[in-house]
């Protein structure tokens, strides 16, 4: 069947160039990617920016949390990370554990390795309190 139709579009080099669509197809066609939900706790609050506030591919950003409590006071000593995802490929783990750097506001590090659409998932658990809130972002 496949050669009838290779032969319908030009031959044997129609066989090739209908295998090589086949291939490229397969090997680049959008994954889904495990979609994070969000647990939302009304006693664990999240906000989250980014410096700079327009990422750039594999220039580094900080991620500053800020995490509050249900009367709106900050949370102290939580432990805070930020998973970073492209819901259009997988692109593997890649976690940043934030660091308390005053009352209520954790802050670290990372990097997005490439341009496009990115999901921010952020983590926080304080005692017997968790909570998970995603956040979108376009890097450049």
């Amino acid at each position: 069947m496949v050669t009838g139709s290779a032969r319908r579009i030009g031959g044997r080099g129609g066989l090739l160039l209908v295998l090589c669509g086949v291939l490229l197809q397969a090997g680049c066609a959008p994954r889904p990617a495990a979609t994070a939900h969000d647990t939302p706790n009304p006693r664990l609050r999240l906000a989250l920016t980014t410096t700079p506030d327009k990422p750039t591919s594999l220039d580094p950003t900080r991620f500053t949390m800020h995490v509050t409590g249900a009367a709106g006071g900050p949370v102290k000593g939580a432990t805070v990370k930020v998973g970073l995802t492209m819901p259009a490929m997988p692109m593997g783990d890649n976690d940043i554990a934030l660091h308390e750097t005053q009352p209520g506001v954790y802050t670290g590090s990372g990097r997005f390795t490439m341009a496009g659409a990115w999901r921010i998932t952020a983590t926080a658990a304080s005692g017997q309190e968790r909570t998970t809130k995603s956040f979108s972002t376009d890097v450049r």
